[in-house]
């Protein structure tokens, strides 16, 4: 007799010996691996919060991102959601109150904001419209422009994202000041909106992105 019945198994030479548990069904019921799956629970939940940001603000990242982009945010993410402290470890999400923290990530971190504009500037939200006004805009001290460059624009995006339901609503790319020449005259007072095509709920988390071609 050979094959298996129950969880016995019957070798072709005679011996019978029972049936090894798979390795999936050990991880989901051994005592020893429980800090192995919340681990895992939360990265792969991390995972998922990483890539709705990423498809949220797909038209301005798409072609201003580094290849290690993914994992960086997935590694924010994952830190983000070690701060719920609501839920039992393993069970810890996305919390929406926690989200600032995603405050100054660079998509690019070959060419982060801070290494490229110098210029201040404020953000507001107020319904669907989100905000960034600029005292004044000088491309020859507000912009590291690369040798050769002659030209500049600045881009704003956002996105309203429900972590919980995997719900997301993209705003318009604005563009408004067009492009701009290095070397023109400064502007004042000056000011980007994105807007959603519907103001956002308590419970959507709104990211905006400020980016720049040259």
């Amino acid at each position: 007799m050979q094959g298996t019945v129950g969880g016995l198994v019957f070798a072709r030479n005679g011996t019978v010996r029972q049936k090894q548990a798979s390795n999936k069904a050990a991880f989901n019921s051994a005592a020893s691996l429980a800090r192995t799956r919340e681990n895992a629970s939360e990265f792969g939940r991390a995972g998922t919060a990483g890539k709705l940001i990423r498809t949220a603000l797909r038209t301005l990242i798409s072609t201003a991102s580094d290849s290690l982009m993914v994992s960086r945010l997935t590694q924010k993410t994952r830190a983000i959601i070690g701060m719920d402290e609501t839920n039992d470890r393993g069970a810890r999400v996305m919390d929406k109150d926690n989200a600032l923290e995603l405050v100054g990530f660079d998509f690019n971190a070959s060419a982060s904001l801070s290494q490229v504009f110098f210029g201040s500037y404020t953000t507001d939200a107020a319904g669907a419209d989100l905000t960034i006004s600029l005292s004044s805009l000088n491309g020859l001290t507000d912009v590291a422009a690369p040798q050769g460059a002659t030209h500049f624009e600045l881009m704003l995006g956002s996105a309203a994202i429900n972590f919980e339901t995997g719900a997301i609503a993209q705003g318009a790319v604005a563009v408004p000041l067009g492009s701009l020449p290095l070397n023109g005259p400064v502007l004042v007072d000056q000011t980007l909106k994105a807007s959603l095509a519907v103001a956002p709920t308590a419970d959507d988390v709104v990211i905006g992105v400020l980016g720049g071609y040259k």
